[in-house]
Order: structure tokens, then sequence, then C-alpha cells
């Protein structure tokens, strides 16, 4: 396995043991990263979790020292012309590049700019750049209920469990959208949220939302490290689940809106 692919796994699975330092493509990887985290000036939450991820040796205060100094360094893309000299494949340095910019689900023009410049470095399609946001950030708009139906027969379920025919628990039921739902949505035995043929009913990080299928613009579709899901709204709200173990909400959106069926 390669050293970029090694790191794609580490950060998709947020189970995954942290890699041992000191491989030859470390450093160029390494500052990639640190330089886009750094692009807009303030290093996020999300992105220093990101960070953390691959610079497990490093303790917080450690981290943050390291990174600030490889920010103020220049970075220049013939440091992944090198990379891929050693056998690191050039669209797996682009999909790495991607998991930094499309951390929180919404990658701004700015960030596209930047993946098109490593797509162009490393001799890729003028496509590239897209197939790589892809992998991260997806689309949605309305479905139909026959789909959402379609999705809860075929969803991969990793930690989410769905609980047929279970009422809707009265913490939750204050913001459900009326009707009775498909499933609820379970955690460790505690109910977290439910699927309606209309939309999302889940607990976030400061309420419980009902989230309608035709209000989602996008939604990040693997986990991201520092956040378990993040939406945005086609009216510009950003919804954020901190738990890693929320997850499965990615990868049944994917099934809902048909990316996997």
């Amino acid at each position: 396995m390669s050293r970029v692919d090694a790191y794609l796994e580490l950060i998709d699975d947020p189970t995954a043991e942290a890699l041992e330092p000191g491989h030859p493509a470390d450093p160029a990887l390494h500052r990639l990263l640190v330089h886009l985290a750094y692009s807009d000036g303030v290093v996020q939450g999300d992105e220093f979790a990101l960070l953390q991820r691959v610079r497990a040796d490093l303790e917080p205060g450690e981290l943050m020292a390291w990174a600030m100094e490889e920010a103020m360094a220049d970075f220049d893309d013939s440091e992944l012309k090198l990379l891929v000299q050693r056998g690191e494949a050039p669209m797996d340095i682009l999909r790495f590049a991607a998991r930094m910019v499309c951390l929180d689900g919404d990658v701004a023009a700015e960030e596209r700019a930047r993946l098109a410049e490593i797509a162009s470095a490393l001799l890729l399609p003028q496509g590239a750049p897209d197939k790589a946001i892809g992998e991260v950030v997806a689309m949605g708009g309305s479905v139909s209920s026959k789909r959402v139906m379609a999705a809860l027969r075929n969803m991969l379920w990793r930690r989410l469990q769905p609980r047929l025919g279970d009422p809707v628990e009265d913490a939750l039921s204050a913001a459900a959208p009326g009707g009775e739902a498909v499933c609820t949505l379970v955690l460790d035995d505690k109910e977290v949220g439910a699927l309606y043929t209309s939309g999302l009913l889940t607990r976030v990080d400061d309420a419980v939302r009902f989230i309608a299928f035709e209000s989602v613009h996008s939604y990040t579709r693997v986990p991201v490290p520092g956040a378990g899901f993040h939406l945005r709204t086609v009216d510009g709200q950003h919804i954020s689940i901190s738990d890693p173990r929320m997850a499965d909400l990615g990868g049944l959106l994917d099934y809902v809106y048909g990316d996997d069926l």
C-alpha cells in the first residue's frame, strides 16, 4: 500500500490506528495539509483534528507549534512531483488534498482553485478536482418516498441501528414533521433520530433538528476528523454533528439520493 493510500484509510476510518511516523513521503504530505489548512490564515477545529490524525505522535501544543512553523515555510508544488517519482499515484495525492478542503462540507471557490492548481501540477485531467471533491461532499435535493424506502433496504449500517415500528421518543418528537416515521435510529441503545419519507430527524450538537431532504444542498459522505457529519442547506444553514459515530448519516443520504443504489 502506498503512503497516500494509508493516510486516506486513516482519515476515512475513525477507528484506524495511527501510522508509524518517519516515512519518506511524510514531510511533503504533511506540508501540503498544513498549507491547505492555513490558506485562509486560520486553522479551524476540523482542520486541526485532521492534522492530529496524521501527526498523532505530537501533543496538541507541539502540533500547533509544528504547524505554524510549516505554514511559514514556502511550499512548492514540485514537492508533489517528487512524491509521484517515489511511486505515489497523482490522483491519490489530489484525493488526499481534497480531504482537507472538504472537511466542513462546503468547498469555497479559492479552495477549488487550489485543488485545480495541484491537479495541474500533477498533470491530471481537468475534471480531477471535481472527482476528488465528490468523494467527500455530495449534493442533495428532492427525492421520492420510494427512493427513501429503497435506501433503508439497501443501507449498510456501521454504528447506527434502524428500528422499525418503534415510536419516536418525546424528546425528539417535538421537532418531528408529523406523520409516522419509517424507522427510528438508535446508537448504543439510545434513540438519536428517525427517518421519514420527507426527511431526517436527528440530534445535532445544539438541538434536535428535522432536515427535509429537499432542503439539503450538500453533505459529507465520509467521516471527517473532528466531526461525524456536516450538512449545508439550500438557505445557507450549516448543521454539524461532532460525534463520529453518527457518520452513517452521510451513507444513508448517499442511498437516499441515489449515489449508491
